[in-house]
């Protein structure tokens, strides 16, 4: 298999402790190794307030012996210390209890491995100088602050990019190997409100690739207009009204629906999933696929972690849903065909109106922008969750609110999905654009 130069290292230490645990009697092993590099810069009052780098090579090292199973991981990959973690970890393993679900996975789930670039590695990082970074920076904070103006109270910047490797190997046949780049910026504010009230705003942009970070005036806009839209909120009267969540907000809803989807909650009965493989779960707007294949998405890979070719794979269509995330443990235990154990990109498949598209449809209802606290009950799919947005009149956005409650079930929730906005969040492996949904209870006054 061909590498750049930079997986050199990584195989011969990968290689090295599989040979060493098969040697030692293991009958299945599994290894990971993996580097990174990260460098971040955080500016406050026009100075750099923290500046930080960490450089980190880590080996995760499964297991399978006579029917017992151990995962370890070691840091320190010297010749010597890697025979002493070597001899752990199978001693480890030998006085673990018998796991007859604990298999390697089947080598039948490594074909289809894709060769193709996804665009995750920028070789640009390498050209990245600390005035770069420490310009980025700077000029970002400079600019949330001019944005804000006389409102300002504090404004904080940073700057981060991060470098990756890793190299993976399997006792019964698979190898692979990735890079990856981030660079990201991070900016918020907080502003004068009325009282002692502080409202702060915060915006975000990220690339796998240098040129694509986003200019540093846009993320200060965005941040500031992120806090502007927290002044003066104040509650209104329960009521059932349409709710629109900002794409950037979705994803903590999404979470928790997401999160039934795991192969652990099936098994372990504690998803309210459960039974409703293809079966109509939500609207016929609902579509959420797992796409691997982005090209520079943030979750993208062409396999998993237990070497599982990554394939695209449909969650929910038109409502309907498909798919839970099944690694091979869970998989066995629920006597169920393996998926994958790990999500990747998740995509909502868009709809044809922007933001302010939604919202000019709207006689009266609440733009979300943001949750606070909360709960979301797992098995149940019961969920509570505080709110803060915008309140919606006449097709246009009027007052801030805050201290509001949202409340209800998921596997009612989702029915209520009526749109779906055609502006995914680009910053995120969760790619959704704005959601509306109809008749949501609030809480407040």
């Amino acid at each position: 298999m061909n590498h750049p130069d930079n997986y050199f290292d990584l195989e011969t230490v990968a290689n090295k402790a599989m040979d060493g645990a098969k040697k030692r009697g293991a009958s299945g092993v599994r290894v990971v190794a993996r580097r990174s590099r990260n460098v971040s810069v955080v500016y406050r009052k026009g100075v750099a307030d923290k500046v930080e780098e960490s450089s980190r090579k880590s080996l995760n090292l499964f297991l399978y012996m006579n029917g017992k199973y151990t995962a370890c991981q070691t840091n320190d990959l010297r010749d010597n210390a890697l025979d002493q973690f070597l001899d752990a970890s199978v001693a480890m393993c030998i006085a673990m209890t018998p796991d007859k679900y604990r298999t390697m996975p089947d080598p039948s789930l490594y074909k289809g491995l894709k060769d193709i670039d996804l665009h995750l590695h920028d070789a640009k990082i390498a050209t990245v100088t600390p005035d770069d970074r420490n310009a980025y920076a700077a000029a970002l904070e400079a600019s949330t602050l001019d944005e804000a103006g006389k409102d300002a109270i504090a404004a904080e910047a940073s700057y981060e990019d991060e470098a990756s490797a890793l190299y993976q190997v399997h006792s019964n046949g698979f190898e692979g190997a990735e890079q990856g780049t981030q660079f990201w910026s991070f900016s918020q504010v907080s502003m004068k409100d009325k009282g002692d009230k502080r409202p702060g705003g915060w915006a975000m942009a990220g690339s796998r690739d240098k040129t694509g970070l986003a200019d540093p005036t846009d993320v200060a806009c965005r941040a500031v207009k992120a806090a502007r839209a927290r002044m003066g909120a104040s509650k209104f009267e329960t009521q059932k009204l349409p709710m629109i969540i900002e794409n950037q907000t979705v994803g903590r809803l999404m979470n928790h629906l997401l999160a039934a989807l795991s192969g652990r909650a099936l098994q372990q009965k504690a998803s309210f999933l459960e039974g409703m493989v293809d079966k109509k779960f939500g609207s016929d707007v609902l579509d959420i696929a797992d796409d691997p294949f982005v090209p520079g998405g943030f979750g993208s890979r062409l396999f998993d972690n237990e070497g599982i070719a990554a394939k695209q794979m449909p969650l929910f269509e038109k409502g309907v849903f498909r798919n839970f995330y099944l690694d091979t443990y869970y998989a066995k235990k629920l006597a169920m065909v393996p998926t994958t154990g790990s999500r990747s990109n998740i995509m909502v498949t868009p709809g044809k109106k922007d933001l302010d598209g939604l919202i000019a449809g709207i006689q009266k209802g609440v733009l979300v922008r943001g949750f606070v606290g909360g709960n979301s009950n797992l098995t149940t799919g019961d969920f509570s969750l505080g709110v803060y947005g915008t309140l919606i009149e006449n097709g246009a956005l009027t007052r801030a609110v805050a201290e509001m409650n949202i409340a209800g079930n998921h596997k009612d929730l989702w029915h209520r999905l009526v749109e779906v906005g055609n502006d995914p969040y680009p910053f995120s492996s969760l790619r959704s654009p704005s959601l509306l949904f109809d008749s949501i209870q609030f809480a407040g006054a």
